[in-house]
């Protein structure tokens, strides 16, 4: 998975459009980011990337390319 797939596959788990998105907008100002997207964001991890977030990084986190520098992209 590649950054512009992660980002479209986070897009997904908040029900918007993923055009124009590019990493540094802050999830709070998306919208949607609650804690079914914060676990659907954790299953979609495991589930695709074969890998596990740490919780205490992910609470840390407050935009896309936060998110996806947990996943090393």
């Amino acid at each position: 998975m590649n950054k512009t797939e992660f980002i479209a596959a986070v897009a997904d788990i908040l029900e918007i459009s993923p055009q124009g998105l590019q990493g540094p907008e802050v999830l709070e100002d998306i919208g949607n980011w609650d804690s079914l997207s914060i676990i659907s964001f954790v299953a979609m991890v495991d589930a695709d990337l074969n890998q596990s977030v740490n919780p205490e990084k992910l609470k840390q986190a407050r935009t896309l390319d936060d998110l996806a520098a947990l996943v090393g992209l």
